[in-house]
């Protein structure tokens, strides 16, 4: 029998060749007898189940054998889904791209909410919901021959990632292939209408609205009828967000800025319009267009009537004229505009009769006729219903005033030839007035006594020379002055001395036989 001290040196032994056994092993290891083991215990790939719940792939006792391949797994396609949960998935990843955060994606087919349009403006760029489970990134379906593929996941990933521009350059080469391939192939209206969705909330979170609206009005072309109503909402919603934008700009606009207010009001009520053209029925861009429209048309009579303050009366007559040109313009405010067209006839006539007659008392009489004349050109050009009969006499007045005092001025200063023109002028517009035509016909009168005696005095020089012809010419143009006068009014009481001289001078050119 062994001592203790012999147990102890045979156990102490003993575990001394074990640890020598499990170095050796890990150093040298040995092949395994059961090669099965091994997988036991290596942790298959996990993938996601239509459920969101972690599934595991079973791997084929042929592939348990063999090594694993290097590189990435193949994407799984969806190409062997019927056509029908291909539908179901593209209309989910569409719904879900396009729905406010938090709020669930809405029905094909129904309109929006009551009163959904009326609230505040959302973001430019709705934050989307997470992929739907189950999709890989990646075609959508093969299409066989006429492949017709568009990278409507891929598209939204990006969209998700906020890599807006890529999803624009992506999307625009898929749609521009789409469409050559369309020619000859069959047609996916709901992925060609939710690709040009997601191309659409790019571009408006890019700042891009004119692109963004091109983009939602391609997808409602697109789109099949029972899917049009959810494009159509995303067009009334990027068309009030803009047109509220562009009011709320030309509320902090100062009334010096006119043109920029009118401006930006036209631009909020042309994306109104334009949004109703694809969603007529929308009673909330009705509502706000009506506002928009209101608030344009105060804003042009706001700035008429700070031009004509300003004297600026060419400009308030080009505002006036767009405003009555605008299409849509209420007829309940076409008098008071009528008005204000008025207002600039009348305010520039007396504005540039007031120049004649202070360039007048200056001596520059040749300057202050042409200021008279282009303002009676003015007045011929208004239309008749623009001024009232009162306003027009009005006008007349102011002329018929400059008139009278250059031609009173020149007979005064013995510029009897210079005289006639301005008071024929200020005899025309004095019909109406009796006492007017007084005052006009004295100072013609006169002149024309003057324009006789000194044409009578040339004509005698002109025969004394012998140069008949033009003596002819001068008692010509004598009898033309004299003939017009009557015309315009004169008697042959007032004109007794002109016409003695005249015919004085005729019986000296033409002698009787």
């Amino acid at each position: 029998m062994l001592s203790e001290e012999a147990v102890l040196l045979v156990a102490c032994l003993a575990v001394t060749a074990l640890v020598i056994i499990a170095l050796l092993e890990v150093v040298w290891p040995s092949r395994a007898r059961h090669p099965r083991a091994r997988v036991r215990y290596r942790r298959p790939h996990a993938t996601r189940s239509r459920d969101a719940r972690p599934a595991y792939r079973r791997t084929a006792p042929e592939a348990r054998e063999a090594a694993p391949r290097s590189g990435p797994p193949t994407p799984r396609r969806v190409a062997e889904a019927p056509p029908a949960a291909i539908e179901r998935r593209s209309e989910s990843v569409f719904a879900r791209a396009v729905a406010p955060r938090g709020a669930p994606p809405p029905a094909p087919g129904l309109g929006p909410p009551a009163g959904a349009l009326a609230a505040e403006p959302a973001p430019p760029a709705p934050a989307p919901a997470p992929a739907p489970a189950g999709l890989a990134p990646g075609p959508i379906a093969d299409r066989g021959p006429a492949d017709r593929s568009l990278p409507l996941e891929e598209c939204f990933a990006l969209y998700q990632d906020k890599r807006y521009a890529e999803v624009i350059a992506r999307a625009g080469l898929a749609l521009e292939r789409d469409a050559e391939v369309g020619r000859r192939g069959p047609t996916f209206p709901h992925e060609v209408a939710a690709l040009w969705s997601v191309t659409g909330l790019s571009r408006q979170a890019l700042d891009d609205e004119e692109g963004a609206r091109a983009a939602f009005e391609a997808a409602i072309r697109a789109a099949p009828a029972s899917e049009r109503p959810t494009y159509e909402r995303h067009l009334a919603a990027l068309a009030l967000t803009v047109a509220r934008q562009l009011i709320a700009r030309a509320d902090t606009l100062p009334d010096a800025a006119g043109a920029d207010r009118s401006g930006a009001l036209r631009n909020a009520v042309r994306w109104l319009r334009q949004a109703l053209a694809s969603a007529p029925n929308d009673a909330t861009l009705q509502q706000a267009l009506a506002r928009a429209c209101a608030g344009l048309w105060d804003s042009y009579g706001q700035f008429a009537r700070a031009l004509i303050q300003r004297q600026e009366f060419p400009g308030a007559r080009r505002v006036i004229r767009e405003a009555l040109a605008e299409d849509g313009f209420p007829e309940e405010r076409r008098e008071a505009f009528g008005d204000l067209l008025a207002a600039t006839f009348s305010g520039e006539i007396g504005q540039l009769t007031a120049h004649a007659i202070r360039v007048m008392q200056d001596e520059h009489e040749r300057e202050a006729l042409a200021s008279l004349e282009r303002a009676e050109a003015l007045l011929a050009s208004v239309p008749t219903e623009t001024l009232t009969p009162k306003r027009r006499e009005e006008v007349n007045r102011r002329l018929w005033w400059g008139y009278t005092k250059l031609g009173a001025r020149r007979v005064a200063s013995g510029e009897y030839e210079d005289a006639v023109e301005p008071l024929f002028h200020a005899l025309r517009l004095s019909d109406a007035n009796p006492e007017q035509q007084d005052e006009a016909r004295a100072a013609l009168v006169q002149a024309l006594d003057g324009v006789a005696e000194a044409r009578a005095a040339s004509i005698g020089r002109l025969l004394k020379t012998g140069d008949r012809d033009a003596a002819a010419r001068e008692s010509d143009r004598l009898r033309r002055l004299l003939l017009e006068g009557i015309e315009l009014g004169l008697t042959k009481n007032e004109l007794t001395s002109a016409l003695t001289r005249t015919r004085r001078v005729f019986e000296q050119v033409e002698p009787s036989p």
